[in-house]
């Protein structure tokens, strides 16, 4: 590491310790939208520079690709302290109150009717499939898209909610979670597996259910690790029915580090070749808009935001830039500018909206974006239509309970 390259390490880090300080000055708690942004970005950076040029074959970390980060963090920080010096001159209160919650019936009767139709489709799927248990092909037949697609959509909130809920009392809830898991590992996207957990789990800090110590912290990394040792073992011993071999735990450790760092080391190895995929079109950072505008007038030429140029930092293959490379790329400086400004005042407006109304499902849909933030060190999930579906589905549910409580108390009247 040169001096130079120092600097923008340090930078960044004095940077972080800043904002971290005037966060929690601002809003009395750790779980915010920048600090679920910031804090894992620092812990995978300082991972990707022990690891550039290691033995393991990792390629050597470019550390003027830390710049955009230095940017992006002020950016979104800008609407955290101008939104809390509002309420402070108001003297609107920021402290979380205790949350209003009750069980919701429909949770329970949704979470068993899915699990019972998912259990059923995978039957049906195996059977007809010639496609092997575990690949990404099998992925995309059993919910890729379609029906059954939208109807995993469905599994991220019920499974934040069941992971929130269980207890000892609630034991049965494991089987829900379970049997969501396992849907989501079929589907080979591990983000989608990775995020409802860490939403949840960070809900379950925040109101208090669960205390945070350095064996929760273990269990959390201990968990993130299963989750690729599941995904790579099926594919090692059922998709390509290869046996155990000696250097099977070495493979499954090295390309766990290689998807820690994938974001990193891509928009490193992208900013030094001189940025060959710059100039994409903003349209792939609202990828969800523009499809669902031309699904309305019925074009079926829909865009992906997926990044076709791939780069091997060492063990394979990585397409991913951090979510502030990827817009970088795909936006001007004007567009970077304004969207960072944008979903960084509607993180913390729904942050207040969360504090207003004090309920289970705003909770879910705050905590479950904040989900998205927190893998910013891999790329841009913010241009999946998952950010729509979710909270439509999960308002929904809030509808469902309602009418539920209705009915029941008209009951016992």
């Amino acid at each position: 590491m040169s001096f130079q390259d120092a600097i923008y390490l340090i930078t960044l880090l004095i940077e972080v310790a800043v904002l971290f300080y005037l966060e929690l000055k601002t809003w009395n708690t750790l779980y915010t939208p920048l600090n679920f942004l910031m804090l894992p970005y620092v812990v995978v950076l300082m991972i990707t520079v022990l690891l550039a040029g290691s033995s393991w074959g990792f390629v050597e970390f470019y550390y003027p690709s830390i710049f955009i980060w230095n940017v992006g963090l002020l950016l979104f920080a800008i609407p955290s302290y101008s939104i809390g010096a509002v309420l402070k001159y108001n003297n609107i209160s920021v402290h979380r109150k205790p949350l209003r919650e009750h069980f919701p019936k429909i949770h329970l009767i949704m979470a068993f009717l899915l699990s019972a139709v998912f259990i059923w489709h995978l039957k049906g799927v195996v059977t007809s499939s010639v496609e092997s248990l575990g690949s990404d092909e099998f992925g995309d037949e059993f919910s890729g898209g379609g029906l059954w697609g939208h109807l995993r959509q469905f599994t991220l909130p019920l499974l934040m909610m069941s992971i929130y809920y269980v207890s000892r009392r609630r034991w049965w809830l494991w089987l829900v979670i379970v049997v969501f898991l396992a849907i989501g590992m079929l589907n080979q996207v591990k983000g989608w597996v990775i995020i409802p957990v860490l939403s949840a789990m960070a809900m379950r800090l925040y109101t208090g259910k669960t205390r945070l110590t350095l064996r929760l912290l273990g269990y959390v990394v201990l968990g993130a690790f299963s989750v690729f040792f599941l995904s790579y073992a099926l594919s090692i011993l059922v998709v390509q029915n290869r046996g155990v071999s000696e250097g099977f735990m070495e493979f499954i450790f090295g390309h766990f580090f290689h998807y820690l760092t994938s974001g990193t080391f891509g928009w490193s190895m992208d900013l030094e070749r001189g940025l060959p995929d710059a100039g994409g079109s903003f349209q792939n950072v609202i990828a969800q808009l523009v499809n669902l505008a031309k699904s309305l007038v019925g074009d079926s030429e829909l865009i992906s935001p997926v990044n076709p140029l791939y780069y091997n930092s060492g063990l394979t293959l990585t397409n991913v830039r951090t979510i502030f490379g990827t817009l970088y790329i795909n936006s001007t400086h004007a567009q970077f500018a304004v969207y960072v400004l944008f979903i960084s005042t509607m993180m913390y407006m729904l942050k207040l909206a969360m504090l207003y109304f004090n309920n289970i499902y705003i909770y879910v849909i705050y905590f479950f974006y904040c989900g998205l933030l927190f893998m910013g060190w891999f790329d841009l999930y913010f241009a999946s239509l998952t950010i729509l579906e979710f909270p439509i589905l999960t308002l929904l549910m809030l509808l469902l309970d309602r009418v539920l409580q209705e009915k029941t108390t008209d009951v016992t009247k």
